[in-house]
C-alpha cells in the first residue's frame, strides 16, 4: 500500500508521548491503546465514535450508496470478537464522521480496508469547522489498499496551522473511493491522539 497524495506517512516508532488537550466536539475519548501493535505500529490510537460501525450508522453521515454490512474485518483490532459489521463504500459514494477532539499537534488517522475493485484509491479528507461555522476541506491523503484486510498506512494530519487560523477544536473526517468504479470497505476507524514530546 502506498500514499498516492497529500501527507507523507509518519514514522510508527514513538518517543515519550503526552494526550493532547480535549476540545468542543461531539465525541471526546481520552482512553487509547496500541491496537496496531501487531502490524509493527507501537503508537497508541482512540478508536473513533462507532469507528466499527457495530452501532449502524450511528454518528456517520452517509451517501451514494454507501451502507454498513455484515462482515467484520478478521483482526478484531476492538478486541470484541463479537463484532460483525464494517462499512461498504461503493463507486460514488462517501462517508462522513461525527466530530471529534482535535488540539495543536500531530495527529495520525489508521484503519482497516480492504479494496473490492480491480483498482483505485480511498481519499482521505479533513473537514475543519471554524468557531463563524465555515467549514474548510483538507486533503488527508489517498491511499491504496489491497484486496484482503489490511491496516491502512498511518495517514499523518499536520494541521496545526490551519487549526490555530479557525480557532477550533474538532474536525471530522470524508471518506470517498476516487477512481473509476473504485469500490472500498472499511472497518475499525482510529485516531492516534498522542504527540512525541
Amino acid at each position: 500500500m502506498a500514499i498516492i497524495a497529500a501527507f507523507a506517512l509518519a514514522p510508527a516508532a514513538k518517543a515519550k508521548a503526552t494526550i493532547l488537550g480535549g476540545g468542543s466536539a461531539s465525541y471526546c475519548d481520552p482512553s487509547s491503546s496500541q491496537v496496531f501493535s501487531r502490524f509493527g505500529d507501537s503508537s497508541y490510537y482512540a478508536r473513533m465514535l462507532n469507528g466499527g460501525f457495530e452501532n449502524g450508522s450511528t454518528a456517520w453521515v452517509l451517501s451514494g450508496g454507501a451502507r454498513v454490512v455484515s462482515g467484520n474485518e478478521p483482526y478484531y483490532l476492538s478486541g470484541n470478537m463479537g463484532d460483525h459489521n464494517s462499512l461498504l463504500l461503493p463507486a460514488g459514494s462517501s462517508a462522513y464522521s461525527g466530530t471529534v477532539c482535535f488540539a495543536l499537534g500531530d495527529w495520525h488517522l489508521r484503519l482497516m480496508m480492504k479494496r473490492l475493485s480491480a483498482t483505485g484509491g480511498l481519499r482521505v479528507q479533513v473537514i475543519v469547522p471554524s468557531l463563524v461555522g465555515i467549514l474548510t476541506v483538507l486533503d488527508g491523503g489517498t491511499v491504496s489498499g489491497s484486496t484482503t484486510w489490511a491496516p491502512s498506512p498511518r495517514l499523518a494530519l499536520l494541521l496545526s496551522n490551519v487549526i490555530s487560523l479557525l480557532g477550533t477544536k474538532a474536525v471530522a473526517f470524508r471518506f470517498t473511493p476516487v477512481g473509476v468504479g473504485a469500490s472500498y470497505q472499511i472497518d475499525d476507524v482510529y485516531l492516534d491522539p498522542w504527540k512525541c514530546t
